[in-house]
């Protein structure tokens, strides 16, 4: 002990014996041994550590020596037999409260819980009633507690504690169990309608996923055939319109170099402005032709009017001849048609005509020397004309050969250019076939991307031309199945992945519920199991011990009484009162109602009719409480029992018989007995004496009897 109450310096008691005494004067504070010894085993009561709060426990300090800040206590058991269930072959337990209140709790030098020192104990019959520390005045505390107060000792004593506290703990974590399968059972009664909603949606889902995988093998199909399909049309387009458009170009170049050489060698307009200027220039000669033959005609006619002696007439056939010849160039002009033919028969014809007047005049010309030199002139440029025209004619008519040779040339190449013409609009046709093609194809891609959009279009970017071709007919039936399992899906809703993942999560947690709540029944049962065992060896080791103990005490009882009879037996629960019982009874004195099933002390002391503990004086009731403890003890002894003037009340023969029932219940279990008794003090192996100077601090002086003995003797023998 360090600091604790009247100890202020640390101070050790060491218990190597069955029997050890402590003595000492009032005030010495002798008890404070038991108080210690009771706190370091986790005595939570102040009351009955005599004291109001925490602070008490420690040394408040006085005149002399200052106050301390703290108290601990170390309690320390051999374990070489390991009574106690640990490893160690020393158990120490050590508390230690300061001046705010904390206590700490160490086991072995490391720091537990109040709970873990009461468990350890309570394997070992030393429980939480401490039943095994007697302190002074408790005797009472033993007869006079409650029966279920009663029961509790009797169990710690017997060792039933641990089993109590399992039960109990096997009945708290059954009722947490039970708690959580309520709260399992209402989530899962919770989940069930939705879990029920969302799985008739997962049907439905699932159908449109079936309907939705097809309709993508379907459009897959389609989109690689149809891909292949305009692959291949793409192909023969380019294959076959390439040398088609190096073929409508090159017709393109030739028609276009024909057209230029026509134009050289058609040069219409030049010609037919040659043949205007030559037209032109006849007309002029024609005038100028026709004034001189009218001039000729006037100088005829004046000729004619002037007196001749030679005239004569001409003769019929030669006149005739003239007429005749005359005549078969106009039929033969009427013939012909052309205005070129026409144009010449009057030339030949008029000069013709000149001729035959020339014929006519030639007589006369001498006779009229004037006349005929006008005469002379103008048919000089009659003639110079008529050569001038003649000239005119024989160009105009090379001209128009040229033009007719080079005509026939050009109405040939003409005919070749046509020919090329219709090649190249042929041609052309089958170029605009073929773009109508190009445009449908690119038509039937911009369906594609549109009807298959991302993540569709996936197919389209990544999809690869496979299948049979498609024809128009195919193309239809594929676009008739696609669109109609597009309206069987929409009609079944689509498929909506967050319905289906909230469904697998909510079946998952009702699956989880389940296994949960399955286990958890299973761990109710086994706990249930667990209880039962524990209720049924606890119920078998307690009757079992219970006639034990009352044997003993029956014959302690009779040991120190000297006849008479004690026994401690189970009383049964009173039932609940009805309310017409209660009304029946009136209103007397209060009893309890109902009451827990416990214990009961009956005695019967000898010569005196007393049944009742009320009526036992308080000797009577020490030497009751001694006999009850002792065959406590005795039936299941614990590791220690300590006894603070428990014999305070005895009387001298009653004292021998107490010392003698100390040295029987030494021989199973250890005592520490707190006493002002001669015959008990006769009775232990150890003395400690406690006693306090004037400084207020509680010290220790210790002897062995054997020891003591010994000098005695050696004092006797000198």
């Amino acid at each position: 002990m360090s600091g604790f109450k009247s100890f202020a310096k640390a101070v050790t008691l060491e218990f190597p014996t069955k029997i050890t005494s402590v003595v000492g004067p009032n005030g010495s504070g002798k008890s404070n041994i038991a108080d210690a010894i009771r706190w370091v085993l986790g005595e939570q009561s102040m009351k009955y550590l005599r004291g109001k709060k925490g602070e008490d426990l420690i040394f408040a300090g006085t005149s002399q020596i200052a106050r301390l800040a703290k108290a601990s206590v170390s309690l320390v058991f051999d374990n070489k037999q390991k009574v106690f269930p640990v490893e160690f072959d020393e158990v120490a337990m050590s508390r230690r409260v300061y001046r705010d209140g904390a206590n700490e709790y160490l086991l072995n030098n490391s720091q537990v819980r109040l709970k873990d020192i009461i468990e350890l104990l309570s394997k070992v019959g030393l429980g939480a009633s401490q039943h095994h520390i007697i302190a002074q005045g408790d005797s009472d505390r033993i007869l006079y507690a409650s029966p279920k107060e009663k029961k509790s000792m009797v169990e710690e004593s017997l060792g039933l504690k641990i089993f109590e506290l399992k039960k109990n703990e096997a009945s708290r974590k059954l009722e947490a169990t039970e708690s959580n399968i309520k709260q399992v059972e209402a989530l899962r009664s919770e989940l069930k309608p939705h879990l029920k909603f969302l799985s008739s949606q997962a049907e439905k889902m699932k159908n449109a996923e079936e309907l939705k995988k097809q309709l993508e093998a379907l459009s897959e199909e389609y989109v690689s055939r149809e891909l292949k399909t305009l692959a291949e049309e793409t192909e023969e387009i380019k294959k076959n319109k390439t040398p088609l458009s190096k073929k409508a170009a090159d017709l393109e170049l030739e028609i276009k170099e024909s057209e230029t050489a026509l134009g050289r060698e058609t040069d219409a307009e030049k010609f037919f402005e040659e043949l205007k200027t030559m037209d032109s220039a006849l007309e002029t000669i024609f005038k100028k032709r026709s004034l001189l033959e009218r001039e000729i005609g006037r100088l005829e006619a004046v000729s004619e009017a002037a007196p001749s002696t030679a005239a004569g007439a001409l003769p019929k056939e030669k006149v005739k001849a003239v007429l005749m010849e005359l005549a078969k160039d106009l039929e033969s002009v009427s013939q012909s048609g052309t205005m070129e033919a026409v144009r010449n028969m009057v030339f030949s014809a008029t000069q013709k005509i000149y001729r035959f007047l020339e014929e006519i005049n030639g007589e006369d010309k001498h006779k009229i020397p004037a006349l005929s030199r006008e005469f002379s002139r103008a048919k000089e440029a009659i003639s110079k004309l008529e050569a001038e025209e003649l000239e005119i004619a024989k160009k105009k008519q090379a001209t128009q050969k040229n033009y007719e040779t080079r005509a026939l040339k050009i109405h040939k190449e003409g005919a070749m250019l046509r020919e090329k013409m219709e090649e190249l609009a042929r041609t052309k046709d089958v170029l605009r076939n073929f773009a109508v093609k190009e445009e449908r194809v690119v038509l039937l891609k911009k369906e594609l991307e549109i009807d298959f959009p991302p993540p569709a279009g996936g197919w389209i970017k990544n999809g690869k031309p496979a299948g049979e071709l498609l024809t128009d007919i195919l193309r239809a039936e594929f676009r008739k199945k696609i669109e109609r399992f597009q309206i069987r899906l929409e009609e079944a809703g689509g498929v909506d992945d967050s319905i289906l993942k909230e469904f697998e999560e909510t079946k998952k947690r009702d699956e989880f519920l389940g296994k949960e709540l399955e286990d958890l029944k299973n761990a109710a049962q086994s706990l249930k199991n667990v209880f039962n065992e524990l209720e049924t060896k606890i119920a078998k080791d307690f009757n079992e011990g219970l006639s034990k103990i009352n044997k003993l005490f029956g014959e302690f009882f009779h040991e120190i009484f000297g006849g008479g009879k004690a026994e401690i037996k189970m009383e049964k629960s009173r039932p609940k009162k009805s309310a017409e019982e209660i009304l029946e009874e009136g209103f007397g004195e209060f009893e309890e109602e109902e009451s827990e099933p416990g214990l009961e002390i009956m005695v019967d002391i000898p010569r005196k009719r007393i049944k009742s503990l009320a009526m036992l004086s308080g000797g009577e009731r020490a030497l009751s409480s001694i006999a009850l403890l002792f065959a406590m003890s005795t039936a299941n002894p614990p590791p220690f029992l300590v006894l603070d003037e428990t014999d305070a009340a005895l009387d001298e023969a009653n004292s021998t018989r107490y010392a003698s029932m100390l040295k029987e219940l030494g021989k199973k279990t250890q005592l520490i007995v707190v006493t002002h008794n001669r015959e008990t003090m006769k009775a232990a192996d150890v003395l400690y004496g406690v006693t306090m100077g004037g400084d207020g601090i509680s010290k220790l002086l210790s002897i062995k009897f054997e020891e003591a003995e010994g000098v005695l003797a050696k004092r006797k023998a000198t």
